[in-house]
């Protein structure tokens, strides 16, 4: 065989490895827009304190800023019980939402009238001109998501409070974009160890996920685990189509929370698992073109502008309080407490 032919068969490989996808490699989403945002700035849901609250009217747990940080990115408060406009116009200026864990209704509060808002948005900017906004829900966040895509509660109790368990991974989780690319490592500490901490009373069962259609049809399910009475509920999915993720457990507590009472894997491991999915996120921000209009704008946004509170009852705890904007009380006002 001549030099030529050589050449033929080598490019006829490298072309085939190529256009082959790696085992265990899921779809991607892939930004209309090729160059890549390495200053991606997430949003975090703020939500209401319980009335009375001396510090704020809502409030936004520092955990999950420490954990969007660690990753790269920087985190704007997403204000609770503003006018439409507010969320339309800070939805073109960040590059992914985070709805946090907490315990506000997911139907009649401001915390789920912001999810319903940003959810609509990422679903039309996709749809639209294929723009890459992720949403995330982590624990209530999560619930949201359900309730949203479900167009009602359907959420039943789990018994899963204060427990850390090992994920069971859903057949063709592989084939996930959460999943697909998942390092072996985290893969094993995922599988054998219990590194999800579990702090929530309800959850999306799975024989009732599999029987409500638009559940089933907009979400593929990755994880499920069951409570200590043995009801089976979903713990990770993402959406078929859109960059929506969502997870039952806190990945932000295994480096963030050292509430004692809480029982939470601090270990390596665990910290290593937190810090994957961190950066998973991060990644999907970075496929945003999303940004504020001058170095000053931006500035202004941040979260950094703001104090935490640090709670020295020995829980450890630090939050972000906010208390509802003149806009926000007119708005209420105008068209009603929830709209």
């Amino acid at each position: 065989m001549g030099a030529r032919g050589i050449c033929v068969i080598v490019f006829f490989f490298l072309t085939l490895c190529r256009s082959t996808p790696l085992q265990g490699r899921g779809p991607q989403l892939v930004s209309r827009f090729s160059v890549v945002n390495d200053r991606p700035i997430i949003g975090i849901a703020a939500q209401e304190t319980a009335k009375g609250n001396p510090h704020g009217e809502t409030y936004i747990p520092a955990t999950y800023v420490k954990y969007l940080q660690q990753a790269g990115a920087r985190v704007v408060p997403v204000r609770a019980g503003e006018p439409d406009d507010y969320y339309t116009d800070l939805f073109s200026k960040l590059n992914g939402v985070l709805f946090p864990g907490g315990g506000v209704s997911l139907t009649e509060s401001q915390y789920a009238r912001t999810g319903r808002i940003l959810y609509n948005l990422t679903l039309q900017a996709f749809d639209g001109s294929g723009e890459v906004f992720p949403l995330w829900g982590t624990c209530l966040g999560f619930e949201l998501l359900n309730t949203i895509t479900a167009g009602k509660n359907l959420l039943q109790k789990t018994d899963a409070e204060n427990i850390t368990l090992p994920l069971d991974f859903a057949p063709g989780f592989r084939h996930s974009r959460m999943m697909g690319q998942i390092p072996q490592d985290v893969l094993n500490y995922l599988t054998n160890e219990p590194v999800t901490q579990n702090e929530h009373q309800y959850g999306m069962l799975v024989d009732v996920f599999d029987k409500t259609t638009a559940l089933r049809k907009f979400y593929r399910i990755l994880s499920t685990n069951v409570g200590r009475k043995g009801k089976k509920f979903v713990s990770t999915f993402e959406a078929f189509r859109y960059p929506i993720y969502g997870v039952q457990w806190h990945p932000e507590k295994n480096a963030f929370n050292w509430n004692p009472h809480y029982v939470i894997n601090h270990s390596e491991h665990a910290v290593r698992v937190a810090q994957h999915f961190a950066n998973f996120l991060v990644g999907e921000a970075r496929k945003s073109s999303h940004r504020f209009p001058s170095v000053e704008a931006e500035t202004a946004a941040l979260i950094d502008n703001f104090n935490p509170v640090f709670f020295t009852d020995g829980t450890f705890y630090q939050n972000y309080y906010f208390n509802f904007t003149q806009s926000a009380v007119q708005n209420m006002k105008a068209f009603g407490k929830f709209m």
